[in-house]
């Protein structure tokens, strides 16, 4: 079903009033909107549900400041407000001081898709690298008890045109792939999750009760995901993951400037040339390799460009459900 993006933001931000103030609900506002544009809805509408159910006791607070770091008191507010605040004072340190690393402790749900943060950090021509613990979903390679989230890890680097970005998460499916799939009756894809007796299921209301893997079901998968437990989890203050369900969770934002190294002019040449050596580079059928983190922003700007997106019935009913 058709919706325009101007309506769509107006019932997402007509939900939001009833717990957060306009600049909160813009500021939420903007990181659902990507997720939809982009893609990557896992990280958008679905949320939305989560983002309302709980109170949060205070508004998020800066503590622990030096001339290269904050700390972000969330006080169980949602990812994607406290989000926002980070990527601006990372930005700003960095801007500053040539670096600039920011943790934030205490959100109770999902920052969002991490692209929408460093595109943004990237059109300040500046690195970016961004990490997010999230509630238990994983387990370690070889177990069956969830102990890790899926914890994402992205980068991203500024270019002569559209920013370089990677972003991935360390389980094989994200959690919101998981509510998406389950709210709209679907399967999910084969070797991503297990129920709770550790058997593969293709069933997301088995696999929310049981858990995902690691995205390549390896060591190497729960490895990375225990060193994002470690750098966004406990190193921000937010203890690690089986035992935060109080105190929430940590995310970890980091920004360099490439003159650190070299000119800014000659990293963002050298990045564009990168670029489309690999993207030229030989292929079985011929076709150019295709460059992570590109379809998420060109799905994004040509959704913008529409003017609508295609939502499902079912999600609009629960959105207007939300904003009633």
């Amino acid at each position: 079903m058709k919706i325009s993006i101007k309506d769509l933001e107006k019932l997402i931000k007509r939900a939001l009033l009833k717990r957060y103030d306009q600049k909160e609900t813009d500021l939420i506002t903007d990181v659902v909107m990507f997720g939809e544009l982009s893609g990557k809805t896992s990280h958008g509408i679905v949320r939305l549900e989560s983002i309302l159910s709980e109170i949060p006791k205070a508004k998020p607070r800066f503590i622990r400041k030096t001339k290269l770091s904050t700390i972000i008191e969330a006080n169980s507010n949602p990812g994607m407000l406290v989000g926002p605040y980070a990527m601006g004072e990372v930005i700003n340190i960095a801007q500053k001081n040539g670096f600039g690393i920011v943790g934030a402790r205490g959100t109770f749900s999902s920052s969002g898709s991490l692209t929408f943060y460093l595109e943004k950090i990237a059109k300040e021509d500046l690195i970016g690298i961004i990490m997010a613990q999230s509630p238990e979903s994983t387990p370690p390679h070889g177990g069956i008890q969830p102990m890790f989230g899926t914890n994402p890890i992205a980068f991203s680097f500024p270019t002569k045109n559209k920013p370089l970005i990677f972003d991935m998460g360390t389980s094989a499916i994200s959690f919101g792939a998981l509510i998406r799939a389950k709210a709209l009756g679907q399967k999910i894809p084969l070797n991503v999750a297990i129920d709770k007796e550790g058997n593969i299921t293709t069933d997301p209301s088995k696999a929310v009760e049981g858990a995902t893997l690691p995205f390549d079901n390896s060591y190497k998968g729960s490895g990375l995901a225990m060193m994002v437990e470690i750098l966004a989890g406990l190193w921000s203050g937010a203890w690690f993951t089986i035992h935060n369900k109080e105190s929430g969770w940590g995310n970890l934002f980091m920004a360099f400037s490439p003159e650190l190294l070299m000119e800014k002019s000659e990293f963002k040449q050298k990045i564009n040339l990168l670029r489309e050596t690999v993207r030229n580079s030989k292929s079985k059928d011929g076709k150019p390799i295709r460059i992570s983190g590109e379809k998420t922003i060109n799905t994004k700007d040509a959704n913008l460009k529409k003017g609508y997106i295609e939502l499902d019935e079912k999600l609009i009913s629960k959105l207007k459900e939300l904003a009633t």
